[in-house]
């Protein structure tokens, strides 16, 4: 098994979340443009953002962006690089995630990829952190539904 990692992105590495992003936003919203190479510069600069590297035997894995909402956080990105999907590696980072704030948590399920809503669909009720747990509306017009929920602490 992998042990996998989740870690403070440096700014230093902007250019490689913009590399890996581009693709990641392509098959979320194939209609809308790439993001700008300045487009990730606010969660480095804004309070209540935070970006995460996701590592698999310290490989770069992929990311997760989580933002404070409204009392609680909201997993904003969460991207598992294409060739790493299916290993377990995903659920795992996902509860690392989940774990790092406590409480009152807002997820959106993107549409565009049906592995997503499997992949979160199967998860959340599993994971014995995650209480309260309701499907919800999409937030998006790229998503097909979202989910609220609360994370207990340790």
């Amino acid at each position: 098994m992998m042990q996998v990692t989740l870690s403070p992105l440096p700014r230093a590495e902007a250019a490689w979340l913009h590399a890996v992003a581009v693709p990641y936003f392509a098959e979320l919203a194939p209609a809308l443009d790439p993001p700008a190479p300045g487009y990730f510069d606010k969660w480095w600069t804004e309070a209540g953002r935070a970006v995460h590297l996701i590592s698999a035997n310290t490989t770069p894995a992929g990311f997760a962006m989580i933002r404070q909402e409204d009392g609680g956080h909201e997993l904003s990105e969460f991207c598992i690089l294409p060739a790493l999907r299916g290993t377990g590696i995903g659920a795992q980072a996902a509860a690392l995630c989940l774990a790092l704030h406590p409480g009152p948590w807002t997820l959106g399920v993107a549409k565009a990829l049906p592995g997503t809503a499997r992949f979160w669909d199967r998860l959340l009720p599993s994971l014995a952190c995650v209480t309260d747990l309701r499907r919800r509306p999409a937030l998006t017009t790229h998503q097909s539904h979202s989910y609220t929920f609360t994370v207990r602490g340790p």
